[in-house]
């Protein structure tokens, strides 16, 4: 359907079918890919700029390299997608559905995941520099060398999850429910000194 190396701009591609297609190189810029069924959709090295996917099916997909920013992904269900160095810059992932979803490694900062379950999932490696992760659940979460810095993270839940190794400079720790969350020496001082603790 659609060809490698080629742009697509300002285009209406709601309700179409993506499920199976394999995409390499293609850029969309402006277009519209709401309720469209990806499910299975491959893409590699694309480019999605300020496109809208809300209500989308994004289930088994497969991303390698390719970029969504700026995108719109309000209601999407991206059940057991995977996303391999991807940039995701500044796209909303509100009321998604993330179940079973893998990232490795990529560029997810300036993302909009307020209020999404993000349970058991490993961001490890992960930039999330300034996301906004309010009122996430990030139970059991694993962030080993993930950048966190500036996030937002007031109201979410972190129970269990294991932030040692992540950078989280200028994270404001108050209003987290951190049960049984796991943090190494210096986070535990951030966090202390975000409750209010003078720490010397």
């Amino acid at each position: 359907m659609f060809q490698p190396h080629t742009q697509y701009r300002d285009e209406d591609f709601r309700d179409v079918t993506l499920r199976d297609e394999v995409l390499s190189h293609v850029t969309f810029e402006n277009c519209r890919f709401t309720y469209v069924d990806a499910t299975e959709l491959q893409t590699e090295r694309c480019q999605f700029i300020n496109c809208d996917f809300t209500d989308s099916k994004w289930n088994a997909s497969r991303h390698v390299g390719s970029s969504f920013l700026n995108c719109q992904f309000h209601g999407a269900n991206l059940f057991t997608s995977e996303f391999e160095q991807c940039k995701m810059t500044g796209s909303s992932f509100e009321e998604s559905q993330f179940e079973g979803v893998l990232v490795t490694e990529g560029d997810w900062s300036f993302v909009n995941l307020r209020h999404v379950s993000l349970k058991k999932m490993d961001w490890s490696h992960v930039r999330l520099v300034e996301a906004d992760l309010y009122g996430t659940d990030l139970t059991e979460t694993v962030w080993h060398q993930a950048d966190l810095s500036r996030a937002t993270l007031q109201h979410a839940v972190c129970r269990g999850a294991d932030f040692r190794g992540a950078f989280v400079d200028g994270v404001d720790f108050s209003n987290v429910t951190l049960q049984q969350t796991k943090l190494d020496a210096m986070q535990a001082i951030q966090v202390a000194r975000s409750l209010g603790a003078i720490v010397e």
